[in-house]
């Protein structure tokens, strides 16, 4: 006989603004406490409605219909005392609660920023089983969000990951939802491609300009001209693209600078990249080894001249195939057949 699971603690606390986490928390607490049928089992209180004599109320009250019970109470930063003093420790119902719990009920606290200074939830929280619900950005957002694919047999490449993360933004609830059609998109694969996110969520997608810039500042020659040649040939323009090689060289440059002079990697992140591109830290100090300051000057000065060359009506495809070769490192046999064709 398999050993039953451990019961939950008699009071959970899920802390934190993210309702997708808050959420999924709940769901965890649930399935743990009363599984099964619910409709007999849970109630639900509502923090601008209720008391916290009313919700110790609730989780004594027993039931003749369930054999364990769940008080779900959301909004619960909201709660305030009855009639009881501030100071009066000894009539705390909540402190009463937490010292003799009911042995059938599982009371959940869902709070999106409890004062943990004061009372109760200084004890709530020194006692209870937290669960923390604060939103996820950078890397945390991108090891859950992989974590929870690794569990359901998918994989998704850190490139597939950037463009969606990149595309969605850092909402959880929103980017697992992308992530949930582009399971069903591929139909039992286990791989997600840059191509079924294009396809999933639209044709601008399919223009990857930023992996263009990313495989640019990684000096990858080989990837950057494929990428090249297919955002061309979608029809981008050509000072747009030179723009975002220019500032993606930039942002190398400062990298080199800071880097050069001692500053930590963390700082780095914080003076180069916005709050929700700090997940691109580990990628952008990897290309700063890849650059030297005389590189960065030869590669700037190749994109000024690309520019002009552009706007006076040079072919775009030609000019910025030369140029990423230039300032990346290659000569004409790294082209791709296609580029090469064009060059002649």
């Amino acid at each position: 006989m398999a050993p039953s699971a451990r019961p939950p603690a008699p009071v959970q606390a899920i802390v934190g603004e993210d309702s997708y986490l808050a959420e999924a928390a709940l769901e965890r607490v649930l399935q743990a406490a009363v599984p099964g049928e619910r409709h007999e089992s849970v109630r639900v209180l509502y923090g601008d409605e209720a008391k916290w004599e009313d919700v110790v109320q609730a989780a004594r009250a027993g039931s003749l219909f369930a054999a364990s019970r769940a008080v779900v109470v959301r909004r619960a930063e909201l709660l305030k005392y009855g009639s009881i003093p501030k100071d009066d420790e000894s009539g705390d119902p909540v402190e009463a609660y937490l010292g003799a719990p009911a042995p059938d009920a599982t009371l959940v606290l869902m709070a999106a920023k409890p004062d943990k200074r004061r009372k109760p939830w200084k004890s709530v929280l020194a006692q209870a089983e937290v669960h923390e619900a604060a939103p996820k950005r950078g890397r945390a957002l991108r090891s859950h969000v992989e974590g929870v694919l690794r569990r359901r047999g998918v994989q998704l490449s850190r490139e597939v990951l950037d463009l969606l993360i990149d595309e969605v933004g850092q909402d959880l609830r929103r980017l697992m939802g992308e992530v949930d059609k582009l399971e069903a998109w591929v139909e039992g694969r286990s791989e997600i491609t840059v191509e079924d996110v294009s396809a999933l969520l639209g044709q601008g997608l399919g223009q990857p300009l930023y992996l263009l810039s990313d495989a640019f500042q990684a000096r990858d020659t080989p990837r950057a001209l494929e990428l090249l040649e297919r955002l061309m040939g979608e029809g981008e323009q050509g000072p747009l693209v030179v723009s975002a090689l220019h500032r993606t060289l930039r942002q190398v440059r400062g990298a080199v600078a800071l880097r050069n002079a001692g500053v930590p990697a963390a700082q780095i992140g914080a003076r180069l990249l916005p709050p929700n591109m700090q997940f691109k830290l580990e990628s952008l100090l990897t290309a700063a080894r890849r650059w030297t300051e005389p590189d960065i000057q030869k590669a700037l000065l190749v994109l000024e001249q690309t520019d002009r060359g552009v706007k006076r009506g040079a072919d775009a495809s030609v000019a910025l195939t030369s140029a990423v070769v230039a300032a990346c490192g290659g000569t004409t046999a790294t082209l791709a057949p296609t580029s090469r064709r064009r060059a002649t």
